[in-house]
This record gives C-alpha cells, structure tokens and sequence, in this order.
C-alpha cells in the first residue's frame, strides 16, 4: 500500500523562533528551520498521497505569495504572536488563544479553504520569522521525499486515517502472555539491566533486597558487601526476613546502607508507606534504588494494584535528600512490552529511543 501523510503539527512562535510543540506533552519542541517544511507540512493538509503532493509543490515552489493571500492573513496579524496553528487532516486552524481556544472552542479561525487554493498561508502566517529559503534546492521527487521522511520522523506527518498497516498487531489477544519469555527476553529486564549499569557501582555494604529471591542477585550482579538479605513476604531458600514491607517493625531502624526493591511497589497496597519504611531502614546517606512498571501487563503475584509514573514516584521519594531519577522506553517498546515481544526482535535503537510520555520503566536512586 502507497503510504499517505497528513500533518500533526500545532505550530507557535517563541523568542522569535519558530517551534512545533507536542499537544499535552513532555518532549521537547522542535525548532522549524525551512521554509520546505512548512510548505509541504501545508500541502499535506490537502494532498496525502507523495507523488500529488510533490506536483502541488512543483507548482508553488517559486511563486510569490499572491495579494489576496496577504491580505485576507493580514486581519490575523495581531494574533499569531500568542497564537497556536493546528495543521490537521484538512484543517488548518488559527487558536487565537492557545490551548485555551482549543478547549473552550473560542477564538477559532479556519483557514484550509484559503490554504487550499494556493499552499501559501503558512509562509505568510510565519513571514516575520527568519527561516532558511530552501526551497529551489528541491530539484526532484527524491529531494522531496527526504523531507517528508524526515518529518515523518520527527512525529509531524503521520500516517492518513484509515491507512494504518496493523500487521501482526491487529489482535485481541498479545503475541505473548507471558511477557515475551516465550519468546526471548522481556523488553523491562533490558532497561533494568541498563539501570543497573549506571547503578552496580553505587551498591555497597549492608544490603537489603526487598522482594527478591537469591537468584536474583547473581542476575544483578551486585557488590555483594558486607552482607547482602532478602526481605520477602512469603518464607522460602535464601529469605532472610519474613514479612510485609509495609510494616516498619520488622528491620531495625539506620541498618542498612544500600536497600533494592525492584517490581515490587506496584505489588504493594501502599507504596508510599513502604518508601517511608525504607527511609528509616536506611542509614544516613544510604540509597534505595527502585524500579518498577509503566507499561507492562497486570501481574497479580498476588495483588497488582499500581502503575507509578515518573511524577508519581519522584513524589513517592519526596523526602530523601536527594534522588534522580531514570526513565525508559518510546512508543515502540511500550507496544512491545504489552504484547509480549522480546528485547531480542528490537534493535538496541529502538529499546534505546527515548520519548517522555511513553514510559516502559522507571527506576529511582533515593539518599536519605
């Protein structure tokens, strides 16, 4: 199937740049540059498909901005400095009043008829802003391709509605129930073993390991210390206390130096009450180093009541002294880990890619 564009872009103007910013988002806004890419970002409101959209710009690439263009725009001078351009599938939207006009839907202003005709509402919208006149360096259909991939990459042309290939995703049911170990390696046990790459050297002298079992410390391949226990809440080999991580009474206060729990607070009924015990257990300067799930399916060993995001657990270790945290994952291996694909059928640019709003794991040091 040819693919087919449209945009997803919300445009605004900021210390005299140019940005595209992310709806509701985290991530980074990306300065605009080229003049390119807002014209073919425009023509994309219209025209889907590559080869038309190339011939539409063929058409415009060196045509001046045409009067009644200019003039109709010039009623919205006033307003772009605040303002927000929404470029959509046909739509092209003046918000007058930011976000706000978004939501209270006031001070709206529709402009992909006038856009239509002619692919210039964009320059002149933006005509004040310095930007790289590129576009008679675009010679061919191969020149013009590039740009669009790399606004495709960037996130602001997206796939047409309707257009989607779902492939093997399309599926009611994961590729994998059980995390991806039929697999291979679950897609969480990647960003744990890079959070413990930054972590291993930080691990020292008394250390207590909160949900573990002893194989898991060979997993971790930590310092072992001065002495290395297991708290869990069922006895079995290798448990060295017994009992539940929301009860302060069972570790002595200022006694360890170095306290894990890795996958479990999201077990725990009230994480913030085993945060509080773990700050206690601690000796002044001693770390946790946490981890747990954002994006992983329910696992109820035997209750699985949380999801804490990253403001979730930085609020959680609120009254360390210090703490940093470290997030992982993008969009792709939040569908991978839901559906149970393994690390291994990713590339590591893929498990490396990082996107705010999209997290598969969060983990935490905390000092006391």
């Amino acid at each position: 199937m040819t693919k087919q564009y449209i945009p997803n872009a919300f445009l605004k103007i900021e210390d005299d740049k140019l940005y595209a910013i992310f709806a509701w988002s985290q991530r980074t806004a990306e300065t605009i540059t080229k003049k390119s890419w807002l014209t073919i970002l425009e023509i994309f409101v219209h025209q889907h498909y590559l080869e038309t959209a190339y011939q539409e710009f063929q058409k415009i690439q060196f045509a001046p901005i045409q009067d009644h263009v200019i003039q109709e725009l010039n009623k919205y001078e006033q307003l772009i400095a605040e303002a927000i351009i929404f470029l959509a599938n046909g739509s092209l939207t003046i918000f007058g009043k930011g976000f706000r006009s978004f939501i209270e839907k006031e001070m709206q202003f529709e402009l992909g008829e006038l856009s239509r005709e002619n692919y210039q509402v964009l320059q002149k919208l933006f005509s004040q802003i310095s930007l790289e006149d590129d576009l008679a360096a675009i010679k061919n259909l191969e020149d013009f391709q590039k740009i669009v991939e790399h606004l495709e990459k960037l996130g602001l042309l997206s796939l047409a509605p309707h257009t989607i290939n779902w492939g093997d995703l399309k599926k009611t049911v994961p590729i994998c129930q059980a995390f991806g170990l039929t697999r291979g390696t679950p897609v969480d046990r990647y960003y744990l073993s890079k959070f413990l790459t930054e972590i291993q050297p930080q691990i020292f002298g008394n250390i207590l390991e909160i949900g573990g079992t002893p194989k898991d410390k060979d997993f971790y391949q930590v310092n072992p210390g001065t002495s290395y226990k297991i708290l869990n809440i069922e006895a079995g080999p290798g448990v060295d206390i017994v009992g539940d991580v929301h009860e302060e009474a069972i570790v002595e206060p200022n006694s360890f130096d170095s306290i894990i729990i890795f996958n479990v607070l999201e077990h725990c009924y009230a994480p913030w009450i085993a945060v509080e015990n773990i700050q206690k257990w601690l000796k002044p300067g001693g770390k946790c180093f946490a981890m747990v799930p954002s994006a992983i399916r329910l696992h109820a060993t035997p209750m699985d009541y949380w999801r804490p995001l990253p403001d979730a657990f930085a609020w959680i270790f609120r009254n360390f002294s210090q703490q940093k945290l470290y997030v992982y994952g993008n969009p792709i291996s939040v569908i991978a880990s839901y559906h149970g694909i393994a690390q291994e059928e990713l590339t590591a640019e893929e498990l490396d890619a990082f996107h705010p709003d999209y997290p598969v794991a969060t983990c935490i040091v905390a000092e006391k």
